[in-house]
Parts: structure tokens; sequence; C-alpha cells
């Protein structure tokens, strides 16, 4: 086999996600997955290219060049790190409840560096990988390797590099193994835990709390819903037309998974409201908090949700707290909390009518 003709290739993989059958945790897994892979594809820096996604992993490959056992290693930590700093990230602003949210950082990465000879598959000009390099590559994904998070480097790939050197970061511990398949005998490889890289990652940043006033704009009803499925609405922002009288459109401004943070465009009759997802304020509530960013009269206005379960009923609570411009708040604050208070009734009386 000659060196010049050796290509790259790596696979990241993503483990640890229980299989969901409901149908919201399904959708949230493949946003969640996206997500992911996106944020390794941009920690890449050796100009690797995407061959494809293969549902929880990316395969990427480097036709006819190699990258130093140095450079791997690299790539390796960056791709863990831009992993785990996402997931953190998330783990901090999210505000769904479901079972793909709650354990999503149970997450976690494995990646394989392997080298060979490949063809290029040619079709309508797109160019995919094909050989007996990549069957190897794909079935070492299934290894006897007794880690969740670890780097593969496989003989192949370490025939092509440089041995271990003084120049191996701090974190490396290098284990030799091997594992047999049926069709292609024993396949020989290094491995190195990843778990040590996990103090490197960025300390999670805490949200602060939103604005509460003292003297909200309060409105309550007891709904017959479950507390669960109300959440499970309001935090669906493409649903909003479906259940809220005041709503024609939606447009979603962010194009992720609503998270504080996230930003969208209600389009009422009269006017347009931008609105952004906003931390609860208070943790042992189920709560929705948004911010209305273009409520001109005020300086700031949020509209709190609060769903506090009553048996198979929900004490429905909307609480709307705002702060006034200097001067002008004092002439107006009997029209703002009329109209307010409007908006909150009509929250109510729209989630109360809403057929499950």
């Amino acid at each position: 086999m000659s060196e010049a003709k050796a290509s790259l290739l790596v696979i990241a993989d993503i483990s640890g996600f229980t299989r969901f059958v409901n149908e919201t945790e399904i959708t949230h897994s493949q946003h969640i997955i996206a997500e992911l892979l996106e944020a390794v594809i941009a920690a890449d820096f050796l100009g690797l290219t995407v061959a494809e996604i293969e549902g929880d992993a990316v395969l990427f490959y480097r036709y006819q060049r190699m990258a130093s056992r140095a450079e791997v290693l690299q790539l390796s930590e960056r791709f863990f790190l831009a992993f785990h700093n996402h997931l953190s990230r998330y783990r901090e602003s999210r505000i769904c409840q479901c079972g793909a949210c709650a354990t999503a950082e149970d997450l976690t990465i494995k990646i394989i560096a392997h080298a060979g000879t490949i063809e290029l598959l040619k079709v309508r000009g797109f160019r995919k990988p094909f050989g007996i390099e990549l069957i190897r590559l794909h079935r070492l994904l299934k290894n006897s390797i007794p880690h969740q998070e670890y780097l593969m480097l496989t003989s192949q790939f370490n025939a092509y590099t440089e041995s271990k050197s003084l120049s191996d970061p701090t974190w490396l511990d290098t284990f030799q193994d091997q594992s047999y398949y049926e069709d292609l005998g024993n396949l020989t490889y290094t491995f190195h835990p990843l778990s040590l890289l996990r103090s490197k990652l960025h300390p999670p940043k805490h949200l602060s709390k939103p604005f509460i006033m003292p003297d909200p704009v309060v409105r309550e009803e007891l709904l017959n819903h479950a507390a669960e499925k109300l959440h499970k609405l309001l935090i669906n922002i493409s649903l909003l037309p479906d259940w809220d009288r005041e709503v024609k459109k939606v447009f979603s401004i962010t194009q992720q998974l609503n998270r504080v943070g996230t930003r969208h465009i209600c389009v009422l009759d009269s006017h347009n409201l931008k609105i952004e997802t906003v931390s609860n304020p208070w943790p042992d509530k189920t709560v929705y908090a948004q911010q209305i960013l273009n409520a001109n009269v005020v300086r700031k206005m949020l509209y709190y949700i609060i769903l506090e379960p009553r048996g198979s009923d929900t004490c429905t609570r909307v609480e709307v707290h705002y702060s006034h411009f200097p001067v002008i708040g004092r002439w107006i604050n009997n029209w703002v909390r009329k109209k307010a208070g409007l908006h909150a009734e009509n929250i109510l009386y729209s989630l109360k009518m809403y057929n499950f």
C-alpha cells in the first residue's frame, strides 16, 4: 500500500441516547443530535470532508492525505470539548422536560481514526468514499472497549503515523486491544479514554433570573388539562397559531428547540410581537416564561405561565410583570394593566378551549 495514496477516515459517533417512542421525544432527540453533530463538524480544523451523516454519527475523510498522530489527537480533543460544551449550554438553557431533553446530558462521543486506500464513488456531483477500509471502520464501532467515550486509533492508522512521543497531551492514556469479526478476522487498535478531558470543559454559565415586579397583573383558572400536556403545548412555538386565538402566524428567528434565548415573532391582527423565551424564576414550579422585546410603551414586559397540577387538572396562573419608563409610567399604568390583563385572559381562554 503506497503511503501517498493513504486516505484519512474519521468517524465521530454519539452514544448514550435512550430510544424513545413518544413522538415529541423522538423529534427532540433528532434536534439535539443534529445540533451536536453540527458542533463537532464546526470543530474540525484539518479541512476534512463530511462524507455523510449516519444517524447519530458523522463520517469524515481526507482523500489521499493523511494527518499526523498529533493532529488527530488535537482534533479529537476539539471534537470532545465542542460536543460537551454544547451539551452544557443546552442543559443550562433547556425548558423542555421530555425524556430526550432531560437525559441529553448523559450523551457522550467516541471517535475512531483509520487509514488506508479508498475509492470515491461519484454520483450526480457528489463524492462518497467506499471500499474495504470503510467496512473495517464501521465494524469497529462495535468493539469490546470498556469505555463510553474514547479515541480509537486503528493499527493501520498507527502504521502511517509516528509512535507515542513526549509531546503527547497529558490526558492521553494508551491501551492496546483487538476485536474479532467473522468476515474480517482480528482488527487491532490502540484506544485512549477521553474522560480526563472533562477537566478542560468550560464551567457552566448559570442564567440570571428574569425581572419580577412586586405587584404583577394576575389571572388564574383551573383548566381541565394535565400540566405536562399544557407545558408541551406552550413550549412548542410552531403550535402557537393552533391554540392562541390572537396569533395568526408565527416565525422562528432562532432555528432550534425552544430554550432560554430562543426568539420568535407572533403575527397578530394589528401588529407583530417579538418574543424571547427567558429562564424560570421559580425553579420549584413548572413555568413557561417569555419576554416581549418590542413592548414599546413599557421598558420590560414578561409573561409567566405557571402550571400547578390539581389531580388531573391544572391550576394555570398567568402573571404579567413589567417596568415603566421614567415619568410616563404613572400616566399609563392603568392602561398597561388593563391591556396585560386582557391578554392574560386570552391565554387562559385559548388554553381552556384547546382540544388535545
